[in-house]
């Protein structure tokens, strides 16, 4: 098995970096998408820098760990991490995380794994953010897999097809040493609960043998918590899955992901942490195996979940939201008044905007509250 096989959806190799990197620093799209996501920045050292990378590592630590710190330092007010001592140097893992932020969960990861002397993870990422050559440039020299995703003009087989061809390569990737992180489903969470999809685990099993403990084993699970205390797009999540409740359907406008990319790195995210749990043991998977096929991946799921909830740290503003979805002061201990006063101007805020879409501001209100309570509830 060689990586050729998989040209279609790996990272670029080496040997590509350059033409990649040329094509980035001269696409009409790059003075833009520079200035918007740090309007102070020096556009001629930028592109200096970028044309001086010839490799996939040089590109990580010359240009995306500089970015990140940025984002981090202009956006962050303390960023912790844990759970390092969980990880075995020089063996390849499979991060599944809970998925708050398009980039910035996998960034996060990325600064963290970095800072503390180890390499950096290939990422999993839709295709629907693919859509042009300068973005699928930026991200396939990032170690960025493309996973195809279902819609209408896929066939269930072809459906399978893809998804057995993205197993073949995560497994072939971790095989070789190296690490890879995917979301724990389909998009981000948008109500606040951190639900594994079944879905993903059974992709993964498309690739391995039918034994479920050597399958699993194969990829070496270790599920990540990230939690923000203010979410960058808390905003428009709202505002999405209101429109749905309402019965409507919420049409993305053109290069919508993008700006959400954009909008993201720039928001005040305040405090921020990330925790690599402990990996998924060969006890817990053969204690899944030893149930039924079905029951086995929903103890599966379920085992990555409670990781990913156990290490989940909660912020000031999870208790605030949760103790005002509840009308109750259950939490107060966890806050400040100030605390409270804060989040309650950024309410005020959204509140505005949801107005300005027509949304019942009751159901988008509550929509809103549960992203920041729902972690409340299943770290209890």
């Amino acid at each position: 098995m060689t990586e050729d096989l998989y040209s279609d959806i790996r990272p670029y190799n080496d040997d590509e970096i350059p033409a990649a990197l040329e094509r980035i620093a001269n696409d009409p799209a790059f003075v833009p998408a520079v200035n918007f996501a740090f309007p102070d920045a020096d556009m001629e050292r930028i592109k200096e820098v970028v044309r001086t990378c010839k490799t996939v590592d040089q590109m990580q630590e010359r240009v995306m760990i500089s970015i990140i710190r940025r984002i981090i330092e202009t956006s962050v007010d303390n960023f912790t991490w844990s759970g390092l001592e969980n990880i075995e140097r020089g063996k390849g893992y499979l991060y599944i995380s809970n998925h708050r932020d398009i980039t910035l969960d996998s960034f996060f990861l990325q600064y963290t794994l970095f800072s503390n002397g180890m390499p950096t993870t290939a990422t999993t990422l839709g295709d629907n953010l693919l859509r042009s050559q300068f973005i699928i440039d930026i991200c396939r020299i990032n170690r960025a897999v493309r996973v195809i995703r279902k819609t209408d003009e896929i066939s269930p087989r072809e459906f399978l097809l893809n998804s057995q061809h993205l197993s073949e390569y995560i497994r072939w990737y971790i095989s070789q040493g190296k690490s890879m992180w995917i979301s724990q489903r389909n998009g981000r969470t948008k109500d606040g609960i951190d639900a594994t999809d079944q879905g993903v685990l059974k992709m993964l099993s498309l690739s391995g043998p039918s034994d479920f403990v050597e399958n699993f084993s194969e990829v070496s699970i270790a599920p990540i918590a990230i939690s923000y205390q203010y979410e960058p797009c808390d905003i428009k999540k709202a505002i999405e899955t209101t429109v749905q409740l309402m019965g409507g359907t919420y049409q993305k406008g053109k290069n919508e992901d993008v700006n959400s990319i954009l909008y993201g790195i720039r928001m005040p995210k305040g405090d921020v942490n990330i925790t690599i749990c402990e990996p998924i043991t060969k006890e817990e998977l053969a204690m899944c195996a030893e149930l039924p096929k079905a029951e086995a991946y929903r103890t599966l799921k379920e085992i990555i979940d409670n990781r990913i909830y156990k290490n989940y740290k909660l912020h000031d503003t999870n208790y605030i939201a949760h103790d005002i979805l509840h009308r109750s002061k259950q939490h107060a201990e966890h806050y400040t008044p100030a605390a409270y006063k804060t989040f309650k101007g950024r309410m005020a805020y959204a509140e505005a905007r949801f107005m300005e879409y027509g949304l019942d501001l009751k159901t988008a209100r509550k929509v809103y509250l549960g992203i920041y309570a729902g972690p409340v509830d299943t770290k209890i």
